[in-house]
């Protein structure tokens, strides 16, 4: 398959000009500078209600010049069941319950729609193969028009996505749905729409749709069985495209008003409110002596709705205001040889723009935008999602007042508010100025950056390496790090330049690390570096977006090219520089063992240290013990450096979020990486510790916020462990370059070794207890009675608490701990043995145990550490870690 190939956008609006096809352009604009056709079905074959139903397209290629090229599924109408009068029966029947049957017949149309859809949808197949299509963006599908295509849509993302190895290749984008289109015909019937199909939860799609309610409405339908993501409408703010000034073809003085109207000309719209509105302004400038005029301009199509657009001339007739008024047709959005002004040739040339929509209809909004990114100001009714889309930012403009149950004309205050307006250019130039520099940062991340377009870059043959980095603000590190990732040496050309790639996430920077990125990839395009986005905050998110990434691009490669390669994939943190043959150490390390996990080995520049002698003792000893367990049993993963095979990574089902309740809203907890690994682990997963694979550690942690590494909170405390900003010029961060006292360093090492631990010694064992009696290295560690103590008491415990397994986050943390304090003096001799006697003796048990007998210390160990009430073990067990 030739991924350089298209996108597709599958419309079931059935308009040839709509805020839909218009928010398609821009996209198929973007696209097209990217090398990518794009194709549109405008959803004639769809749906059933705008009289077009197996229309042939006819004039509307011109709209799109050479943008959009129309398409449809071929030979539609020779599927089975698959007609207008089919389609409207089911409708009404299922849907809108307008016609009452027997259940016999129900269950017999449900049968033909199955049987129609698994046809239809290898006709869907068929036409995307010969279109080499690599995206679909499907726009309003959700709206239940059509419950055959819906279904075979489903039908055929599954079996496309499959077939060709591909990702999440599919927005399933939804402006209006059952909630708030056209509710006062009821056309969707009542709640709960039984056989409407509802989004399916898929690996191939990311459902959006434009604003809060709508999501939260859609997710609370589908049980929650999907996530939607909210995005607006984007614009351009760059406008650096030639404009023609149409005001003198249009007879318009520079200092009379045009107002345009960017519309479909339906009653919905409310056009009537503008050529009122055009009618009272003219009369108080008549009033005041003043000469100037208000006109309006409408770009829509007279033909959608004729009885609609009579009735709008007739009102102008009405109030004398008919050559004030001029409807020109649907503008395209691109100049050709039959259209010579473009619908931006209007922006470009008017004064204000207008949105007096109703109520409820509109919550896409459009038209504002437009304003907003051509320095226009612009006029709005306080439609139903015009605050949370517009008025909650800033934006500014007259608003006209209506609710649900007031859908009148414009009142003399809000004429008088806009008369006022409109007489002051200065203010007018003001708001215009302040709306656009809103507008550049809340109206420019658009629904392109939800997907990856640059993924029709093909992985190249070599490359087998992918290293994921999320970026959040690190614009004093990146320079090194990214300097860092792309020297990497090799012994045997096993790595190069050519065989590994960079995918950089950006995770919402607001500094220049972006930019720094671009700059970075100017300069050194021999090394592949992709740069995508994730817009949900967060390291883990942004690091599973990232590998998700390159494990969906490597199997497009492979499935391209016929073959089944082993690919991995590395996790690295922004503030960690690695050492020349860091990816050289520890692929080669993988490869040598056929593993599916690799760890890395960290280290602090001992240089940050020289004046922290005492301090930098103690995370030596940290980082001995670490070096040792990793070496004997593997290791767990961290996000500073890890790799993870890429059929491994998706056997597992990836990297997994977990949420936790912070002051009261859920945020991200910080185990991400660890928790893969034990997935990995648990399941059958090899691993294996890449010791001269060296990744240094940044110090800025222990400069930072010192006092809580001492208190052994650095991660939070009460069960909470959660990411804390450490740079040292976030706010309230300074560094704190002083070192610890003899108290201060015997307290950071109890609270590091106590986290130590239960992580790395005993969870190991507790995941996979057969090492116990049959690794040799194992048994030398702990001694063979010891061994044999400690795989006797993991399955009593396992037993007593009747867990099947103990991958769960849940499952592991309170049997870790309760071994730890069971074996704590037998580990730590052990640790004195193979790491050194300055490791000394276990740090103090929990006050709470000095009145607990002897006979009775298992019992109250097992209440200690399932508290979840206090949180007393997980401060105990320092929470997360300390260096």
């Amino acid at each position: 398959m030739n991924m350089r190939a298209g996108a597709i956008f599958v419309s079931f609006d059935a308009v040839a000009v709509s805020g839909i096809t218009v928010e398609a352009l821009k996209i198929a604009k973007k696209l097209s500078r990217k090398g990518i056709k794009s194709y549109l079905d405008l959803g004639y074959d769809i749906k059933i209600d705008k009289g077009k139903f197996n229309k042939p397209y006819k004039n509307e290629h011109e709209i799109y010049s050479d943008l959009l090229t129309l398409v449809r599924v071929d030979e539609i109408n020779c599927i089975p069941h698959y007609n207008l009068d089919f389609i409207e029966r089911s409708h009404n029947v299922l849907i809108g319950r307008k016609t009452i049957v027997s259940l016999e017949e129900q269950e017999e149309i449900v049968l033909a729609i199955n049987q129609s859809s698994r046809q239809l949808a290898r006709r869907i197949v068929q036409l995307w193969e010969r279109l080499n299509i690599i995206h679909v963006i499907v726009e309003n599908g959700t709206l239940p028009e059509n419950i055959i295509y819906t279904k075979a849509l489903y039908l055929a993302i599954d079996v496309y996505g499959k077939r060709h190895g591909l990702g999440n290749f599919v927005i399933w984008r939804d402006h209006d749905l059952m909630w708030n289109s056209e509710m006062a015909a009821m056309k969707y019937g009542p709640a709960p729409y039984p056989h409407a199909v509802k989004p399916v939860a898929s690996s191939h799609i990311t459902y959006v749709t434009v604003n809060n309610h709508l999501k939260n409405k859609l997710e609370e339908w589908c049980h929650h069985g999907v996530e939607i993501k909210v995005k607006k409408n984007a614009y351009d703010f760059t406008k650096l495209g030639n404009y023609t000034n149409i005001r003198e073809k249009l007879s318009i003085r520079d200092n009379d008003i045009l107002i345009a109207r960017t519309t479909r000309i339906i009653p919905q719209k409310r056009l009537d409110r503008d050529i009122y509105l055009v009618s009272r302004l003219n009369r108080l400038f008549r009033q005041n002596g003043i000469d100037r005029k208000v006109f309006l301009v409408v770009a829509g199509d007279p033909h959608e709705d004729h009885a609609s657009y009579q009735e709008l001339r007739a009102l102008a007739t009405t109030l004398g205001v008919e050559s004030f008024i001029n409807f020109i047709g649907p503008l395209p959005h691109e100049r050709s040889q039959m259209r010579l002004y473009t619908i931006e040739d209007l922006y470009f040339s008017c004064d204000l723009v207008s949105f007096l929509t109703s109520w409820g209809y509109d919550s896409y909004g459009n038209p504002i935008g437009e304003a907003i990114s051509f320095q226009r100001c612009y006029i709005t009714t306080n439609y139903e999602y015009y605050w949370e889309v517009y008025g909650q930012h800033g934006f500014e403009a007259p608003v006209m007042a209506i609710s649900d149950k007031e859908d009148g004309l414009p009142d003399e205050a809000f004429i008088d508010d806009l008369y006022r307006f409109v007489n002051n250019r200065q203010l007018m130039n003001d708001v215009a100025q302040s709306n656009f520099q809103i507008g550049k940062k809340v109206l420019s991340d658009d629904v392109v950056n939800i997907m990856d377009f640059d993924s029709r870059d093909k992985m190249r043959v070599n490359v087998f390496v992918s290293v994921v980095l999320p970026v959040y603000n690190e614009s004093e590190c990146i320079n090194d790090v990214l300097r860092s990732l792309v020297d990497q040496k090799t012994n045997g050309s096993m790595i190069s330049n050519e065989s590994y790639e960079l995918i950089i996430v950006d995770n919402n920077s607001t500094d220049d690390s972006i930019e720094k990125i671009h700059a970075f990839k100017a300069k050194n395009p021999h090394v592949d570096i992709h740069i995508i986005k994730e817009t949900v905050q967060g390291v883990s998110s942004a690091r599973k977006r990232g590998m998700d990434y390159a494990s969906s691009r490597s199997k497009a490669r492979d499935s391209r090219l016929g073959v089944q390669k082993k690919h991995y994939i590395v996790s690295v943190d922004a503030d960690c520089r690695v050492e020349p043959d860091w990816l050289h150490a520890l692929i080669g390390k993988m490869v040598e063992e056929n593993a599916d996990l690799g760890t890395c080995n960290y280290y602090y520049n001992e240089e940050s240290f020289r004046h922290r002698p005492n301090l930098f003792q103690e995370i030596q000893k940290t980082l001995r013990c670490r070096d040792m367990s990793f070496s004997l049993f593997g290791g767990f993963p961290d996000g500073k450096g890890f790799a993870v095979e890429r059929t491994r990574y998706d056997e597992v089902g990836g990297i997994e979020i977990f949420y936790q309740l912070n002051n009261g809203r859920f945020v991200e907890h910080l185990s991400d990486d660890w928790d893969f690994g034990i997935r990995v682990i648990a399941w059958g997963g090899k691993p294996v510790y890449a010791q001269d694979s060296r990744v240094e550690i940044n110090s800025r942690r222990v400069n930072t916020i010192l006092e809580e590494v001492i208190a052994g909170t650095a991660y939070g405390q009460d069960g909470i462990i959660i990411m804390k900003d450490v740079r040292p010029d976030a706010e309230e961060q300074k560094p704190m370059i002083c070192d610890t006292t003899p108290t201060q360093s015997q307290q950071a090492w109890f609270y590091s070794i106590k986290d130590y631990v239960p992580k790395n010694i005993v969870l190991p064992s507790l995941l996979n207890p057969q090492i116990l009696l049959e690794n040799p290295a194992v048994r030398e560690f702990f001694t063979g009675p010891v061994a044999d103590r400690l795989n006797r008491r993991i399955h009593e415990i396992k037993h007593e608490s009747r867990i099947i397994d103990f991958k769960a986050i849940h499952a592991y943390k309170t049997p870790a701990y309760r071994l730890y304090f069971e074996f704590r003096n037998e580990i730590f001799s052990a640790l004195r043995r193979a790491v050194g006697e300055d490791i000394g003796f276990p740090p103090p048990l929990p006050a709470c145990f000095d009145a607990v007998e002897p006979e009775d210390f298992e019992r109250f160990v097992y209440y200690f550490c399932e508290d979840r009430e206090s949180g007393e073990a997980h401060n105990y067990f320092a929470n997360g870690g300390v260096f």
